[in-house]
């Protein structure tokens, strides 16, 4: 043990920056050093519950100049550890960090762990370490080993003779490219052809036919369907040689077989050897572990002439993968055949295989230097494959208990990641058709960096591709990130002077220099890029975020934490010297940093501002510069806020985004002390998170915030007024811009790019001095502020109370919180079990959504009716009637087992209540029948601010098909899409140019794999990323079955779509006919003949796409935002 005396004794300081396992991996990663011993031996242990320890070596000594710039201890340096390990069938376990010093050994106790994962009590705890060094392709060294390595095969290897074995089941449209690309190789083989009763007869015709052309070949027919695994055994069993097993819906390259069968050739240990392919799991390329398309449309043969120049590794796999597998004779001999007898028809057969070889001192390897193209990717399984699949991998984990911690920890490790990133490089390089931007960023983050992503993802869109070099100052090293479309690949480099080559090596169009703080050697870095950018005719342009290219301070605040007005070189350098700020430490005299920065400004094609005041700075430091542009940032669409009244009684100034010292920190800590001992009604309410120490009961602070969520958190405050307390003369300043969209008013000081647009604001005001007291006076005397204490103060309240917050509460609950405050309303919200804590004198009313604790509501009802107030049920969908909605097919599966009884609980709590909101005029007609006499209104689902900010800001995707979107993701709509199945799947038959997108927990039936080319599937997104996802849609798809459960639903997936400007093509139920405009602002089908013509119209017809999408948009913005509240809802809440 390690106790804190010893601890302070000898010198020693430690963070531990994570130390927690996510599924079966723990991660350990911190820092620890002495200011007087090195540490010798370190290492980590696990131990469990039972005492039992688990050794991990781990790495301690990684560089970590954070902690070395904070402490200024030379030991810091390489201070930090890292550990990665899978972690099997143990519940709870403690981390140590064992280390010696001074001949004794010591432990650190680094924190407790608890596994979600299942214990099986008859297994051990298993602990394999996993070797978490991250390959990336160093790409100098790719740069000198360019063409080094030739494949070239023995040639007394030509004498051996390969068994090709060819299961056959259908697939006649891969027979003629498989069978033709078998003949690319000079080696001697059989081909072993097995027909298995293929229902389709052009099969057995084309092998027949086959077969009798070519000598080597031997076609049997099963008389019955065996399935894959008979089959595959069926030709195991007449094989004399080594073997080749290759699937139908395989492509292969020359010399195929030559690079397949090697390493079985020369190595008797290896008993199978599987080569990349686009769909291969753990083979797989480009994505590892995903069904891939063939890269960039290459060709089988383009793809596979850069991976015949890698060397290959022949890495050891826990498992090959059987599309196509070499497989070793002798290792057949000896463990068998695939094991049909546990895997029947098959899947789980090869891994199975492997893994016996693996148990009997075999191994199976990777060959890397070998691409063949799969097929089969995305394929859509029956039910019948379902299961067999689920099956399979309980009886495989059965059979070999340490399989799927083999493959966790190589996939953890992913060995074989750089080559396959060196392969993607080469061939982006190859075929590039598109323009190349080069960026320089520092890796700090923030507005600089943020910029520069937006300016990504645009360049993306618009089918450019991106480079960003960053320099890592924690170790030492440029990190290159390269991103085309929705890939990226992660390339890196050491030295400064190998960034010429490195630049010409790229193929770059433009470089943009976006921020060059933290990067070493400064001088010679602006060198490399203006001469290398000369000599190969690279435009240059420097993006003005800060004033490092001015001062190596960045802000210009002198060692006085004051705005230094750019005084002389002699008082810069004197300043220099104590200055905490500074950010290049080789800067040598501000003489020569100016002079080197206005060369390479000088230099530059285009030197973009983004204000007239950095202009102005600019040039007065560095003399006029013709090149120099003023481009103001655009920030996107912000709604406007209209504050009729006032929720609370104090005057709140608002401040925006991160405060920080040279944000105003000190002033805003200044400002506040003297609010707190005059005891006035003024708050100080930071909408973000403050890193200056501010402890005061007038000062408040939300945390981290969206700019989607300003608006409403600017409401939720109560913020009469927003301050703007920077006091270094900023670039620009997107918080005063968001301040000044949502029309408030908004003071600073008169320094920099805010002070030059809050001049000419209406609300703006100027605070003639750089001080609290200055910003006091302006806050207690400014006439504009004055008015915003006038307005009436609104005591009127709402408690909303849910049983859980979920997707739908966020749009029922959160939208009409966000309605009521647009009015001057506030409200709070809080769970049922903890409505007992709340004050409910406070409240008009009480609003109660989908509760099912009928207890607890009983007891609230109690309460709001001793006060003589109301208490509201707010629902959204049919589910308190279970006799009526019993049939839907959602409600057969495990999950809903206890849904009836779910139903009946919702019933009794609706019975409590006074009335209902809801959604529909459907489900009001349906409430109003089973709950007479009660008050029911409605208030239909809108946008919140936050959601249409999203919607309006989102890129819209430049593409050369046609997608149709299904966003309704989850296992309750299968039934819905499945109602147009054969309409989707007609049409994109016709129409190879017509893609689906689709995802969430949609299980597409078998059907689609005859299209699967033409669909994109999607995970479950955040709400927040939905906006972007729709609009890559070209027309939205709103299927529904014809009954009362979902005619009880609402238009939300219309509004959503219609927010991004993509037209919705729905099913036609009594209600959505009360909504959409069929043939105006959506269409509506009544029938599968109504769904084939109006997709077809919608298809064919851009500007018919248009159109609709353009009226229900204007529609949408008109109708379905939170900025009112329908006038029955607002009478029932306030009686």
């Amino acid at each position: 043990m390690f106790s804190r005396i010893q601890q302070k004794k000898m010198g020693i300081y430690y963070i531990v920056d994570e130390c927690r396992q996510s599924g079966n991996i723990l991660t350990i990663r911190g820092w620890m050093c002495s200011t007087k011993y090195r540490f010798k031996n370190v290492h980590f242990l696990i131990e469990d519950k039972t005492k039992s320890s688990f050794l991990i070596k781990g790495k301690y000594g990684v560089t970590r100049n954070d902690v070395y710039q904070n402490l200024k201890i030379d030991n810091a340096k390489q201070s930090g550890f890292y550990a990665q390990a899978i972690v099997e069938n143990i519940k709870e376990y403690n981390v140590w960090l064992v280390f010696s010093c001074e001949s004794k050994k010591y432990r650190l106790r680094l924190g407790k762990v608890i596994s979600d994962g299942e214990v099986n009590k008859e297994r051990e705890g298993r602990v394999v370490e996993i070797d978490s060094t991250e390959k990336v392709v160093d790409i100098v060294t790719e740069m000198n080993s360019k063409n080094s390595y030739t494949f070239e095969f023995p040639k007394e290897y030509y004498a051996q003779s390969v068994d090709i074995i060819v299961p056959v089941y259908n697939g006649y449209q891969y027979l003629e490219k498989l069978l033709t690309s078998i003949k690319l190789t000079d080696m001697n083989y059989r081909l072993i052809l097995i027909n298995d009763k293929s229902p389709d007869t052009r099969v057995e015709e084309y092998l027949e036919a086959y077969a009798k052309e070519n000598d080597n070949v031997i076609l049997l027919n099963n008389e019955e369907n065996l399935g894959f695994v008979q089959t595959v055994n069926r030709g195991f069993a007449i094989s004399q040689n080594h073997v080749a097993l290759v699937n139908t819906d395989v492509e292969l390259p020359s010399q195929w077989l030559e690079r397949l069968m090697l390493p079985i050739f020369e190595n008797k240990e290896i008993a199978s050897t599987t080569p990349y392919t686009t769909c291969g799991t753990i083979c797989s390329f480009p994505k590892f572990g995903y069904d891939n398309k063939l890269f960039l449309n290459l060709t089988v043969e383009q793809i596979d002439s850069e991976f015949k120049k890698i060397q290959p590794r022949y890495e050891e796999l826990p498992t090959g993968v059987g599309f196509c597998m070499g497989i070793n004779r002798e290792v057949l001999q000896e463990i068998g055949n695939f094991d049909a007898k546990t895997f029947g028809k098959g899947y789980g057969e090869e891994n199975d295989w492997c893994q016996r070889a693996i148990e009997k001192g075999y191994k199976n390897v990777h060959v890397e230097n070998l691409f063949v193209f799969h097929n089969h990717g995305g394929s859509f399984k029956s039910e019948d494959k379902k299961r067999y699949l689920k099956e399979h991998e309980k009886k495989l984990l059965q059979k070999h208990p340490a399989y799927s911690s083999d493959v966790a920890k190589f996939c953890a490790q992913d060995p074989n990641k750089d080559i396959r990133q060196s392969v993607e490089f080469e061939l982006l390089r190859k075929y590039k058709t598109e323009k190349t931007i080069l960026a320089f960023d520092h890796s700090l983050g923030g507005g600089a960096t943020k910029y520069l992503e937006n300016k990504k993802k645009q360049c993306l869109a618009e089918g450019k591709e991106f480079i960003i070099i960053r320099y890592d100052y924690l170790k030492d090293l440029f990190k290159i990130s390269y991103y085309w479309k929705n890939d990226e690949l992660k390339m890196q480099y050491n030295d400064t002077k190998n960034l010429p080559r490195i630049l010409e090596y790229l193929c770059i169009d433009e470089i943009w220099i976006n921020e060059l703080v933290t990067y070493p050697v400064l001088y010679e870095q602006l060198k490399n890029i203006k001469e290398t950018a000369k000599k190969n005719n690279i435009p240059v342009k420097m993006l003005f975020h800060d004033f490092f290219a001015v001062c190596p301070t960045i802000n210009l605040l002198n060692n006085e934490d004051k705005y230094c007005e750019l005084p002389s070189c002699e008082t810069c350098n004197q300043c220099l010297k104590n200055n905490k700020s500074l950010q290049a430490l080789d800067y040598g005299s501000m003489e020569q940093w100016r002079e080197e920065w206005k060369t390479f400004l000088r230099s530059c094609d285009e030197v973009v501002v983004f204000s007239n005041s950095t202009k102005e700075i600019a040039e007065k430091t560095f003399g006029m510069l013709e090149n120099i542009v003023v481009i103001p940032h655009q920030i996107g669409y912000m709604p406007r806020i209209e504050k009729k009244n006032k929720t609370t009684k104090t005057l709140n100034i608002g401040l925006l985004g991160v405060l920080t010292k040279h944000k105003g920190g000190d002033i805003v800590a200044q400002l506040v002390d003297r609010i707190e001992k005059e005891n006035l009604d003024i708050r100080i309410k930071l909408i973000g998170t403050s890193c200056v120490d501010i402890n005061s009961p007038v000062f408040s602070q939300t945390g981290a915030y969206t700019r989607g969520s300003i608006p409403r958190l600017t409401l939720e405050n109560d913020i009469d007024a927003f301050l703007i307390p920077s006091i270094w003369p900023e670039t620009f300043s997107y918080t005063t811009e968001e301040i000044m969209k949502m029309g408030m008013p908004v003071m600073c000081f008169d320094i920099g790019a805010p002070a030059e647009r809050v001049k000419k604001y209406e609300k703006g005001i100027i605070i003639p001095k750089i001080s609290a007291t200055s910003v006091y006076e302006t806050i207690t005397r400014n006439q504009v502020i004055k008015e915003c204490c006038n307005k009436k103060i609104n005591t009127q309240k709402i408690l909303f109370v849910v049983q859980e917050v979920t997707f739908s509460s966020r749009y029922r609950i959160d939208h009409l919180r966000e309605q009521l405050i647009r009015k001057g309303i506030s409200s709070d919200c809080v769970s049922i079990k903890d409505v007992k804590k709340c004050n409910l004198k406070q409240y008009n009313s009480v609003v109660a959504y989908r509760i099912s604790d009928f207890d607890k509501l009983k007891r609230l009802k109690k309460k709001v009716q001793k006060l003589n107030k109301n208490i509201f049920y707010d629902i959204d969908d049919y589910i308190f009637n279970y006799e009526d909605i019993k049939d839907i097919g959602f409600l057969k599966g495990k999950e809903y087992r206890n849904y009836e009884n779910y139903t009946k609980l919702i019933k009794s709590c609706m019975t409590l209540c006074d009335g209902y909101i809801v959604s529909t005029l459907s489900l009001k007609k349906v409430i109003e029948e089973q709950f007479p006499g009660k008050m029911v209104v409605i208030n239909r689902n809108v946008a919140s601010m936050e959601m249409t900010i999203a919607s309006l800001t989102v890129d819209k995707v430049e593409k050369d098909y046609i997608t149709l979107g299904y966003f309704s993701g989850t296992k309750t709509h299968n039934d819905d899409f499945e109602s147009i199945k054969e309409e989707l799947l007609d049409i994109m038959r016709k129409n190879v140019n017509v893609h689906l997108l689709i995802g969430g927990q949609i299980e597409l039936p078998a059907e689609f794999n005859e299209v699967k080319d033409q669909i994109e599937t999607f995970k479950f997104v955040a709400w927040q990323d939905l906006p972007q996802l729709i609009a890559k849609a070209d027309i939205n798809l709103m299927p529904l079955e014809n009954m009362m459960f979902h005619e009880c639903k609402s238009e939300n997936k219309w509004m959503e779509a219609a927010l991004v400007n993509v037209p919705t093509i729905a099913s036609w139920n009594n209600e959505l006919a009360t909504v959409i405009k069929d043939g105006v602002d959506g269409f509506l089908c009544k029938n599968s003949e109504e769904w084939t013509n109006k997709l077809q119209q919608l298809v064919k017809n851009e500007n018919l796409r248009k159109q609709i999408a353009h009226d229900a948009h204007e529609r949408v913005i008109k109708e379905y935002m939170t900025n009112d509240v329908e006038s029955e809802v607002f009478k029932i809440l306030f009686n």
